[in-house]
């Protein structure tokens, strides 16, 4: 089923080589293929009914099957837009909101909705078999753990012109699922299916290898077969390649799958053995668990002894027999032979354990999931649940890139398509997660001076940023315009600074305490030292702030090689049960301490 994109691609390659020879590389035959019908391959003689009695009898295997059934599509579906905006003109799509076309500067549009009201109709109703749309593709599902095969069947209602014979259009009325038992592929020795036997779209019980062949009933074209099921009346029912969907989830090939349920075939007998074994153990039918045997020449003895002891323990089960044979020689004997082990002699439940390990590591479904917790702890529980959330979204995959995709096209949706919901809400939050660390970084690359915009990738499923250097003309702007902004402030202010001298104020301590910046202080930013050049083109004007060189070390940071620092003093020899502590520090500024030698000064000169 080709898509758009290939159908394009095919016209133009055709209007490329009109006037050329084409040649094609030869497609590899297989010898095992057979022309026509093609039968399923059985791993040792095991047939499909085979394959699902066994499937639907184990407990165990069933378990596991429908774990991953549930949670598969525990959530449900719904719909998704493949695009954000499109061109009306070019037929360009983004994945994010812009007022016109970039390619073009064309119009734009959002997703048609309307391509969703006949298909939204059908896949919400049930079929003739009563079933929902989440009920066939759960038939689906067993079909494809079981078998390793599914078939979608699109039951499509043609609209024929009278006057060319022709089909004009088509309408899907429902969806429904097929038996793998009855299914078949008409393909022929190479794989390729269909090209060997054609049918009529009206006319289905009209059959023909000739390609060129008309419906003796309708006179319309010939169409090339390409399933057919087995189970109908006489040759069975015809289908051509776009009114079935086909899918194969472990072992996909040219044609059929290869069943799981095959692979583990003595494991699953195996644990149907036991459950057999223990069934039949504990009825009444069931092997006696022992015999005695009595040593005796005088057998009417023994077995009077035994109808006398039988019709005691008929009117009193506690009643206690006493037994006494006699010999002509005076010796004797009593033995007991055991017929049947025990479960614990036969060590059934580690054998069972292991068996069912195995399927289980098979289908990817832990042993939490199945209500066995044993040996576990919370790390190993968790790393349960993640093993089995990867197996249950690979489900999900193939009705997300598979199925789905084809069911739109029969549908002819072209900018919508079907998903699953996540099974798990941790997903979700997986990804808004992501996007916020992409945002986080888009900023700091903003800060450094790199231009940031977002990319218009295939889908919308996480958030990308393509980084960039500014381009130096901006850079040299960006500078102006700060210090043009700098020297602005500076020169404001309402008619400029006041000329004083220190000498001719008179000093008080409310005016020193002011603390007036000095110049021989360093200035202290909470960034660094100055403002890079290329960050002030991305932060100007949206409230980031620029990123600043490196700010210059302390006057008071220690290094003097273990020496203690000028604003700490040691006091040695205390004791170290004092309350004092081992040093005093003095962390005042050198304006501060400017500042208090002042103050001093004029408290001594007013005595």
């Amino acid at each position: 089923m080709a898509s758009e994109g290939a159908k394009r691609m095919e016209r133009l390659f055709s209007a490329i080589g009109m006037d050329m020879e084409r040649h094609s590389t030869p497609i590899p035959a297989m010898p095992l293929f057979t022309s026509g019908i093609q039968e399923p391959p059985l791993l040792q003689g095991i047939t499909i009914p085979a394959l699902y009695a066994a499937s639907y009898e184990c407990v165990v295997l069933r378990s596991i099957l429908n774990h991953l059934n549930v949670e598969t599509f525990r959530k449900g579906w719904g719909w998704k837009a493949k695009f954000v905006v499109k061109c009306r003109s070019c037929d360009v799509e983004y994945q994010q909101q812009l007022e016109s076309c970039s390619a073009c500067g064309g119009e734009i549009r959002k997703p048609d909705k309307e391509q969703l009201e006949y298909a939204d109709i059908v896949l919400n109703e049930d079929n003739r078999m009563m079933q929902g749309f989440i009920e066939v593709l759960r038939e689906v599902e067993m079909d494809l753990n079981i078998v390793d095969d599914a078939y979608i069947i699109l039951t499509k209602e043609y609209f024929i012109d009278p006057s060319s014979k022709k089909p004009v259009f088509y309408r899907v009325k429902e969806v429904t699922r097929a038996d793998p038992i009855f299914m078949r592929i008409v393909a022929d020795k190479r794989g390729i299916r269909g090209g060997r036997q054609y049918t009529s779209l009206v006319d289905r019980s009209f059959r023909t290898s000739d390609k060129d062949d008309k419906c003796p009933k309708t006179g319309m074209d010939v169409v090339p077969i390409h399933y057919m099921n087995l189970a109908g009346v006489g040759a069975g029912q015809v289908y051509t390649d776009d009114e079935v969907i086909h899918l194969s989830k472990w072992s996909p090939s040219k044609l059929y799958g290869r069943s799981p349920i095959a692979t583990m075939w003595r494991q699953v007998n195996t644990l149907i053995a036991m459950d057999n074994y223990v069934y039949s153990a504990y009825q009444k039918r069931r092997m006696p668990r022992g015999v005695m045997v009595i040593k005796s020449s005088n057998l009417e003895t023994v077995e009077r002894t035994a109808r006398n002891i039988q019709e005691h323990l008929e009117r009193d089960p506690n009643y206690i027999p006493t037994v006494g044979v006699e010999t002509e020689s005076g010796r004797g004997g009593l033995e007991y032979v055991r017929m049947m082990d025990t479960l614990e002699e036969l060590q059934y439940i580690p054998i069972k354990d292991d068996i069912r390990q195995r399927i289980a590591a098979f289908f990817g479904v832990s042993n939490v999931f199945m209500n066995d917790v044993g040996g576990g702890g919370l790390n190993n529980e968790g790393m349960q649940i993640v093993v089995s959330n990867r197996s249950v979204a690979f489900s999900q995959s193939i009705y997300n890139k598979l199925l789905f995709p084809a069911l739109m096209a029969a549908f002819s949706i072209s900018e919508w398509t079907l998903t699953l919901s996540p099974h798990e809400e941790e997903d979700e939050i997986m990804l808004l997660r992501r996007d916020e660390m992409a945002i986080r970084n888009m900023m700091q690359m903003k800060q450094a001076g790199f231009e940031a915009t977002l990319r218009d990738g295939m889908d919308d499923v996480d958030l990308k940023f393509d980084f960039s250097e500014p381009d130096p003309a901006q850079v040299a702007a960006a500078q102006q315009a700060a210090a043009a902004q700098q020297g602005g402030g500076q020169q404001g202010g309402g008619g400029g600074p006041v000329q004083t001298s220190m000498e001719q104020l008179e000093v008080t301590p409310e005016m020193l305490f002011k603390r007036t910046k000095f110049e021989f202080d360093p200035p202290k930013t909470s960034h660094g030292q100055n403002v890079i050049p290329s960050a002030l083109v991305t932060t100007s004007g949206n409230g980031l702030p620029a990123l600043r060189t490196t700010g210059v070390p302390q006057r008071n940071s220690r290094n003097s090689g273990g020496a203690s620092p000028k604003h700490i003093k040691r006091h040695d020899h205390e004791d170290r049960r004092s309350q004092k502590e081992g040093d005093s520090r003095d962390l005042k500024s050198s304006a501060e301490k400017i500042v208090d030698k002042k103050i001093k000064d004029a408290e001594e000169r007013s005595g």
